[in-house]
């Protein structure tokens, strides 16, 4: 499901690109949508790090570019990072 304006979808595509070494026309978007996170790690938590136990509103968007998939969390535009963590 791809449920999140291009003003949100955008910046990480073009990221997802630039990793990848391909232009932005090459990464299809599986799905983009609003989620609530479980806690401030946004489901997808950094060893060593501590995240404030309340419900965060966010996004969720996963593509994939080449033969790799990638997962991207974040809880306002411009914020999202990586997650490479099974979640």
């Amino acid at each position: 499901m791809i449920n999140l304006p291009a003003a949100t979808l955008d910046p990480v595509v073009a990221e997802i690109a630039s990793l990848a070494g391909m232009p932005t026309d090459q990464v299809v978007v599986v799905s983009a949508e609003p989620v609530t996170f479980p806690d401030g790690g946004l489901g997808c938590p950094e060893p060593g790090m501590a995240y404030p136990q309340v419900l965060v509103d966010g996004y969720k968007i996963v593509a994939t570019a080449g033969r790799e998939t990638y997962d991207y969390r974040g809880s306002a535009p411009g914020t999202f990072r990586r997650c490479k963590t099974p979640g």
